[in-house]
């Protein structure tokens, strides 16, 4: 059999980001996403969170039977982060893997489903079916507004599947027998109800827990790893995080790397894989669930397939800033990117900003794109007062950039930013 590995991105690249430490609509931790294919928006699974109580339920239910159930959220969020609608779906397992299409404008989901406890008494599905995404309702296992489920094997277990949009199939990962496989489907026949397995592998050691995986023209990606919490005290950081490439023809693993994107992010969980394709160039995006205490936030990381040109990487594109208060573009307004040189990551920012800073202070809001886990710094031009020239600007993990220097003796009225450009993770 030929499979083509076009869609092999390198493991090793700079990284660039999609979300930066976004709430969703419960505060369980992330376990998987998809990407809207027209319009980007990001579809995200989780737990459904304790204490929730749905319009047809006599009362609240716990985490734990909500787990035990495998009762699921599926928030939706706008590219720029913000929580636009969310579906629940009960009875249909861990949210593993999910796929996102869109037909005619139609948002449709592929997801596990006939979920069953396993011996911690989680529910996981053993079967995948499709269903529309509906905001602000509830859909249940065996309601007829979800396909037929699809089980590849009798007794299968841990059955989830995802799209691979560079060869137009889905593909299915289950357990049976003690062993765990892949299996790739023409899109379009498992759309219609026919289920014929184009090939079937082995599961590959992914080294490590098993977090999430997707597949793009002929390479199966998996996502293992552990958090960095003082739960897990033997996963210091930089963590255990991996990522693993697959070739489908042969099932023998391409390449194996580290993954060490996202650095200083509280807990950092890896959970959920997919492939974003822009402009023709293939995203290989992976997410980590964040913080050790309160709500999990969701931050979605890539690599990205594009060409060098003249040894650049243009990683994210030129993007505009929110400025604050009181401050104004001075003749261009500020704009950042991510680029990578040498296979690391910087971003850069362009234009300037008026103001009257007579104390440190907020310049703008940088988008989550651009937003680093671990601040960078860099110093740039300013209004020359009493000898003092130069200014330090700094892009935090909050999403503030923030300038230092001004004082009531040598008040910053304006700043260039073309100088900036610091290292970004």
């Amino acid at each position: 059999m030929s499979v083509s590995i076009e869609g092999r991105i390198d493991l090793a690249g700079p990284v660039g980001k999609l979300l930066h430490r976004r709430p969703l609509k419960n505060g369980t931790v992330m376990q998987s996403f998809g990407v809207d294919p027209v319009s980007g928006d990001i579809f995200v699974a989780q737990l459904m969170g304790g204490g929730t109580r749905l319009p047809d339920e006599s009362a609240p239910l716990s985490y734990a039977d909500r787990n035990l159930r495998g009762d699921l959220c599926v928030t939706r969020l706008d590219p720029a982060g913000a929580v636009t609608g969310h579906m629940y779906l009960r009875g249909f397992g861990h949210g593993v893997a999910l796929g996102v299409e869109n037909r005619a404008g139609v948002v449709r989901l592929w997801t596990e489903t006939a979920s069953e406890p396993n011996g911690k008494n989680e529910g996981f599905g053993t079967a995948v079916t499709s269903f529309d995404f509906r905001s602000g309702t509830v859909l249940d296992h065996g309601s007829p507004l979800h396909t037929p489920p699809y089980r590849p094997a009798p007794g299968a277990e841990f059955v989830t599947c995802t799209i691979d949009r560079g060869a137009a199939e889905l593909v299915v990962r289950f357990h049976h027998d003690g062993a765990g496989y892949f299996e790739r489907h023409d899109l379009e026949k498992a759309r219609a109800g026919v289920w014929e397995p184009l090939q079937r592998i082995p599961h590959p050691d992914q080294k490590g827990w098993f977090q999430g995986y997707t597949s793009h023209a002929g390479v199966l990606y998996l996502l293992s790893g552990m958090p960095i919490s003082p739960d897990h005290p033997d996963n210091p950081p930089p963590g255990n995080v991996h990522l693993t490439a697959v070739d489908w023809a042969t099932g023998a693993i391409l390449d194996q790397r580290l993954c060490v994107a996202a650095p200083g992010l509280p807990f950092r969980e890896p959970e959920g894989m997919t492939v974003v394709v822009r402009d023709g160039v293939p995203h290989l995006c992976f997410g980590f669930a964040g913080e050790l205490t309160g709500p999990r936030t969701c931050t979605l990381m890539f690599l990205s397939g594009a060409p060098e040109t003249d040894g650049v990487k243009v990683l994210t594109d030129w993007r505009p800033l929110a400025l604050a208060a009181g401050v104004t573009a001075d003749r261009y307004a500020p704009e950042g990117r991510l680029i990578a040189l040498g296979g690391t990551t910087f971003l850069q920012l362009r234009g300037g900003v008026k103001g009257a800073f007579a104390a440190d202070g907020i310049i703008a809001t940088l988008p989550d794109a651009l937003t680093p886990t671990l601040a960078v710094r860099a110093n740039v031009p300013r209004n020359n007062t009493a000898g003092v020239c130069v200014a330090r600007v700094e892009a935090s993990s909050d999403r503030q950039l923030r300038i230092y220097g001004g004082r009531d003796t040598h008040v910053i009225t304006w700043a260039q930013l073309d100088s900036f450009s610091a290292v970004w993770s």
